[in-house]
Order: structure tokens, then sequence, then C-alpha cells
């Protein structure tokens, strides 16, 4: 069965990555390239968010569009939204999908994730993680990595200064991983850096950022404040200025469950990556091939010295590597598990 037009309710609006890249950005691809229209609908309390979420709500529930899929995205409060979305997967369970790509049952009451993990047709996961967790309240799950988008912005050559990279939001294990693992190696750097890193919103996070890396010169932080999360232009034109991208994850079962986003963005822009070797980071990143896997701050310094002493070519082919990666990750492959799904009834 093709599909004809997708709901998707999203569970928060486009600040949140996982609306723009599971949601926003492959909906606007699948309309453009597929033909496919959609309802896009997320919370809110604004008049015009609430008469956008009535007319896709109404319809999916009383004029629902012929061959069409119902998401419920991410959506794990007990509100009225949620609420009302309840209803609508009961009402309306066939080709309904809960989409998930994040281990919030590990954070928050997970009895709302539960109910649409249970009575939605189908389970989406955006980790191997989330559909092994998900598989004891539903069997029909498809794991899907989330997809990047393909601007055409890519990298075409080493800066004069080498520059690593870094981009997300500096809290968390993110933060914590960034300080064991990378801010050392880069402290041992001899020869000129520049750190850039992209996503600092605490003047006491900048402050230490500078206090720690101030016992050496020759390493140049660049923590740029005025991001637009939404443009993924400006995004992109960022993480191009990098030529190594850093993707840490943890391993604790909330970090085990993402799905390497950076990792993804990196490459997207053909931006060779060093990484743990976690999943979802180990899914998309081949070792010796288009970046590496680091253990240890030793392994992060080692390779980053590697990457500065590289002769043009060797960059080069580490770049095009990471850049021919997105085949793997693209919006492509994200619609086709949309099609799956629908198939298979």
């Amino acid at each position: 069965m093709k599909t004809q037009f997708i709901y998707w309710f999203a569970y928060y609006n486009l600040d949140s990555p996982s609306v723009r890249y599971r949601g926003k950005f492959p909906l606007d691809f699948i309309k453009e390239e597929k033909g496919i229209d959609n309802y896009f609908v997320v919370p809110s309390y604004r008049p015009k968010e609430i008469l956008l979420f009535l007319r896709a709500y109404l319809s999916a529930l009383f004029f629902r569009k012929r061959n069409s899929l119902i998401v419920i995205q991410r959506v794990q409060s007990n509100f009225i939204y949620a609420r009302l979305l309840k209803l609508l997967v009961l009402v309306r369970k066939k080709n309904t999908i809960y989409d998930l790509d994040d281990a919030d049952y590990l954070e928050i009451n997970p009895s709302t994730l539960y109910f649409f993990a249970k009575n939605c047709e189908r389970v989406f996961a955006g980790s191997a993680q989330i559909e092994r967790h998900l598989s004891a309240h539903n069997s029909s799950i498809v794991f899907s990595t989330s997809p990047t988008v393909d601007l055409g912005i890519v990298k075409k050559n080493r800066n004069s200064v080498f520059t690593i990279g870094w981009i997300g939001g500096f809290g968390g294990d993110h933060k914590s991983s960034l300080i064991e693992l990378v801010f050392p190696a880069i402290l041992q750097m001899n020869f000129p850096v520049k750190f850039t890193i992209v996503g600092v919103r605490k003047q006491e996070d900048i402050d230490f950022i500078n206090a720690y890396f101030s016992s050496n010169q020759i390493i140049e932080i660049n923590t740029p404040l005025e991001i637009d999360w939404k443009d993924e232009n400006e995004i992109q034109s960022r993480i191009v200025t990098f030529d190594i991208g850093i993707a840490t994850l943890t391993n604790t079962e909330l970090q085990l469950s993402k799905s390497g986003i950076k990792a993804k963005q990196y490459m997207n822009n053909g931006i060779p990556v060093l990484s743990t070797n976690l999943p979802e980071n180990n899914t998309v990143v081949v070792d010796g091939y288009n970046g590496y896997f680091c253990s240890s701050r030793f392994d992060f310094e080692k390779r980053m010295r590697q990457f500065a002493e590289f002769s043009d070519h060797e960059y080069a082919t580490f770049s095009v590597n990471a850049r021919q990666s997105i085949t793997n990750f693209n919006h492509v492959n994200y619609f086709r598990n949309f099609e799956y799904l629908h198939s298979k009834n």
C-alpha cells in the first residue's frame, strides 16, 4: 500500500532536534520528492496552532484521508493534547505509528509513552536500544536512524589553522564526556588549533572553557552564541568550517539510546569524525574510513595530531568517504522505512 498522506503530531516545537530531523525536514522532502502531502502539528496555546491542530485532528478522526499514516512523535505528557491523541489512536488504530528517538522513559513517568507504544499499530524507533526496550510493548517495530538534510554544503579544503568542532547542547553527559575525553586531548596540542564549540549558552560555561584552555595560548577558542537552530543552512554552514567533528556518547542507557545525530551531521557536510565506539555512532562511523573511534583522551589526542599532519590528499580521502556515507542515513532511506511500515498491512 502506497502512502498518500501523513498526519504528524509532534511532541514539541521546532526548537527540538527530534521534531526537525525526524519530522519537519523529512516531511518537506517527502512532499517535494514524492508528492505526499501532510498535516504537521506541534502543541501550542497560540490560536493559530490550535486551529491547525483542530484541522488535522478532526480530519484524522472523522474524515481520515485515504491511505494515510498517523504518526505520534514522542508525545509523553498527560495533558489535553496527549489525551486527545490517545482517543485518536484508539478510534483510528490502523496505520498509526509511535515515533521515539530518545529514551524518555528513563527521565519521566513513562505511562503515556508506553500507552502509545502499545496502542499504536507500529513503532518507529530511532535506535536499536529503544527498539529492544519497546519490544515488550509492541512486536511490530522498525528501527530507522534519524536522517540528515542534504543541502549540498560540502567541505572543500582544510583550514589554514586546524579546526576541531563540536555542536549540540552543552550540558549533561555531552558536557561531561567532552571534559573527560576531549578537552585534555586538545590542551596537549603544541601547534595552532582552533576549537569551535557550537551550542554553549551559559556565560559560566564560556568562562569555564576559556579558563580551562588559558594555559595554552596557541589554542583559539570559538563559542558562537547567536545561533538559529531552526535555520539548517546556518547550522551546516558552521559545521563545514570544521576540519574534524567530535561525537562523544557515554556508556549509559540514555546515551546509548540516542540516534548518533552529531556524527551524521558532520559526515553530511564531508567532515571526518572522531567518535566513541558506542551505538549509534558505530552504525555510521567506520574506523579508518570516515573517521576513527577513540576510547580515551590519549586516543583523541593521537587522532587529532594524525589529522593535523595528514597531507591534503589523505585528508581529502577521509572527507570524501565521510560525505559518501550519507547514503546510510538520508531521507530516501528514512522514507523507505515509512513505506515498509505501511506495506505490512
